[in-house]
């Protein structure tokens, strides 16, 4: 897959860059490689299948960068302090064991489909003085500034919003920190966090940094769930649920959890779930599919596009067709890969 044709996967890219704004930026940053980013927290609950969208899909953005020619350093990060920030003191050296599971789960990712990825955890940046000093100069240059601190709060659901404006929001603070400290290019991430890039680029727009660039991949759904509930949870189809935490929203019986979910229990996931051939409508079972998909061509090495979304839209596959692909495709190869 070239550039142009990963950043135009249907049903997969939401909103990205163009790839002459991204080959523009190489040029800037050379002969440094053009860093790109994911970051995400996690639960108790285990890795859901939709983090590999991300890791997959930074992966195969270096690789489409590197067969141009271009450096690219495909990052991930582990938020495991920021995991902490709310948490309960006792519960503190358990949530970051789970950080170290994470990470030995994407590892594994790295080795099964031979992705390259970089691995970062969130405690061995902000841990640093130069990190502290950054974070003091954001927080500085946003509290001078009453529209930079309102977006800051943006940041924050209503429910919260109280309280991190009582401990001066140091989820949202050490968020935007690191999107500066790490000199980054692309970020790629859910939607939502468009919240915490808007920061970042109007602070480095004052301070004459390099702009971010955000690439937004689809939102993530629960499977297993019929019409009514995306129509009572009005808005769902713009922001999903959330993508690395298998909790989000107590769906974890709706979601598939990769290392614990077993074939028998997926299958009854999607054939349960909704699905419309109307593409403007929540479909998690095709969302699904393309996440195996771009399983399937790492372990093969296919560097075709991926079609699916155009192959069922167009009526080349029918929903009980697609459900019985997706079910075996992420059964051959995903889960039985752990």
């Amino acid at each position: 897959m070239n550039l142009e044709q990963l950043l135009s996967t249907e049903r997969l890219v939401k909103q990205t860059p163009a790839a002459v704004q991204i080959r523009e930026r190489a040029k800037i940053t050379d002969p440094d490689p053009v860093r790109l980013f994911y970051g995400e927290t996690y639960d108790g609950a285990g890795p859901p299948v939709d983090c590999l969208k991300y890791y997959f899909f930074v992966a195969n953005l270096a690789e489409a960068l590197q067969r141009e020619g271009i450096g690219a350093d495909p990052m991930i990060l582990v938020a495991d302090s920021a995991a902490c920030i709310n948490a309960p003191a006792g519960n503190k050296s358990y949530l970051m064991r789970l950080g170290e599971e994470r990470l030995a789960f994407i590892q594994r990712i790295n080795e099964i489909y031979n992705t390259g990825l970089r691995l970062l955890r969130m405690s061995d940046i902000i841990g640093s003085s130069d990190f502290a000093v950054r974070r003091g100069e954001i927080m500085k240059i946003c509290q001078s500034q009453p529209e930079l601190m309102k977006a800051v709060e943006e940041t924050v659901p209503q429910s919260r919003l109280k309280i991190e404006k009582n401990n001066n929001f140091p989820y949202a603070f050490d968020e935007v920190a690191i999107i500066i400290a790490l000199s980054l290019d692309v970020k790629v991430g859910p939607p939502r966090e468009d919240l915490y890039d808007r920061v970042a680029r109007r602070i480095t727009s004052k301070t004459g940094q390099k702009e971010l660039m955000s690439l937004f991949l689809t939102p993530t759904f629960p499977l297993g769930l019929s019409w009514a509930y995306f129509f009572v949870n009005e808005g769902i189809e713009d922001r999903g649920i959330t993508a690395y935490k298998a909790g989000s929203g107590g769906l974890d019986e709706n979601r598939i959890i990769v290392g614990r979910s077993d074939p028998a229990s997926v299958r009854n996931l999607i054939q349960g779930s909704f699905v419309s051939i109307d593409p403007s409508l929540p479909n998690p079972v095709l969302d699904l599919g393309i996440i195996s998909e771009m399983a399937r061509r790492r372990l093969e090495q296919d560097g075709f596009p991926i079609a699916l979304a155009d192959d069922f839209y167009s009526g080349k596959i029918s929903p009980l067709q697609l459900k019985e692909k997706v079910g075996s495709d992420v059964e051959k190869y995903i889960l039985s890969k752990f």
